[in-house]
């Protein structure tokens, strides 16, 4: 959990497939022109696996896809169906691309891949290598919600028996804090901090850290400052989570003060505060500022690439410019199809252009899509429209 596994955040860059002759289509699917004979073997259809990150912290996601060589405009003629020895397929099963989520616990696992057409089958499978889950750093969600009040924190108590000296709790505290154990981690940091851990602003940052997991953003705030009074290396890191923990609170400006001492910084990777920072010009209404952040983060290739799209169109529709929301909107759907936000709020923009027909089949699109938390909201819009 100290800064020095801050490269573990950095993801893997794509393995696309890629065959010389053949034209990529959605979910790299290899079209070809003309279609394939029949005699051709699915061997020679189905290429391998590919992985957004093939080393992962545990509990972290990565996309999975196959490339299959198909007709272009041609229905899918391939059944999938995908397995793994550890973890757990979020999304996407049935397709060419899955959401995958890391085991908790560090190894090797496999994801395995069976697709068939007709009576011919062939399999294929990738091996995740999956390490201790790190320290995330986190942001802002992509439409930020105020959430459950903080979780009190009492004063927490180390153990009964006492450690030699500050190194031997704050390494107890990073094993606690990965066992999830928050109040006995806050309690070895308390004390590696007692007993002058040195480097003494990483026991700051590490506490402050577990205090915003809790969402005690107060004490977040003065630990997270207290690790950018004592030179916390990498500083960029203390002010990042500082202006999340202030964006929290509502306190927007401070919020934004510190995603620019970042960006200034060269916080990596920059897309994370210019994204964020455009969530708070937002709240405060500053849409053009919003705009140009999220355009920024989007040049800077922000991962997931959805969140500044549909965050940008938010930003938009709040103008009144609802032909480029909806261009935004379609982005984040091309890029993550089964995103319900973006449906419904796209269905808002087209509903205000008065494109009554493009809503109804965005609102019904939520409803497909099982989105629990916009069912109601897509439902009253539909019988607003007076859509079955």
């Amino acid at each position: 959990m100290n800064h020095q596994t801050g490269d573990r955040f950095k993801s893997l860059a794509w393995i696309i497939l890629l065959l010389a002759s053949l034209g990529l289509t959605h979910c790299n699917r290899l079209a070809v022109t003309p279609p394939p004979a029949p005699e051709i073997p699915i061997e020679s259809q189905v290429g391998q696996l590919s992985a957004s990150r093939t080393t992962l912290p545990g509990g972290e996601t990565a996309d999975i896809r196959v490339a299959v060589v198909k007709v272009l405009g041609a229905e899918d003629p391939f059944a999938y169906q995908w397995t793994t020895t550890g973890g757990v397929i979020l999304a996407g099963q049935g397709t060419c691309c899955i959401n995958y989520q890391a085991p908790d616990t560090p190894g090797a696992f496999d994801v395995q891949l069976t697709v068939k057409r007709d009576s011919q089958s062939v399999q294929r499978s990738i091996t995740l290598q999956i390490t201790a889950p790190p320290t995330p750093t986190l942001e802002p969600t992509v439409t930020p919600t105020s959430g459950p009040p903080p979780v009190p924190t009492d004063t927490p108590v180390p153990t009964a028996f006492p450690l030699p000296d500050a190194l031997a709790y704050f390494e107890r505290a990073q094993e606690n804090y990965f066992k999830r154990d928050y109040v006995q981690t806050l309690a070895d940091y308390s004390k590696a901090i007692e007993l002058n851990y040195d480097p003494l602003s990483d026991a700051y940052y590490n506490r402050g850290y577990v205090y915003y997991v809790q969402q005690d953003y107060t004490q977040a705030i003065e630990d997270f400052s207290k690790a950018i009074e004592l030179n916390y290396d990498p500083i960029g890191l203390p002010y990042y989570n500082r202006a999340n923990a202030y964006y929290y609170k509502g306190s927007n400006d401070q919020a934004i003060a510190d995603y620019s001492q970042a960006i200034e910084l060269e916080y990596d990777p920059l897309s994370l505060p210019y994204n964020n920072r455009g969530l708070a010009y937002r709240k405060k209404g500053e849409y053009d500022r919003a705009i140009a952040d999220y355009t920024k983060a989007i040049e800077l290739k922000h991962d997931p690439p959805t969140w500044p799209y549909y965050n940008r169109g938010n930003a938009y529709a709040d103008k009144g410019d609802y032909d480029r929301a909806i261009a935004d909107y379609s982005e984040a759907l091309r890029l993550d199809p089964n995103n319900g936000s973006a449906y419904y709020q796209r269905g808002l923009a087209y509903k205000l252009k008065g494109d009554v027909t493009t809503a109804a089949a965005d609102f019904q699109k939520v409803l497909e899509l099982g989105n629990d938390t916009l069912r109601s909201d897509a439902e009253a819009q539909l019988q607003e429209l007076g859509s079955p």
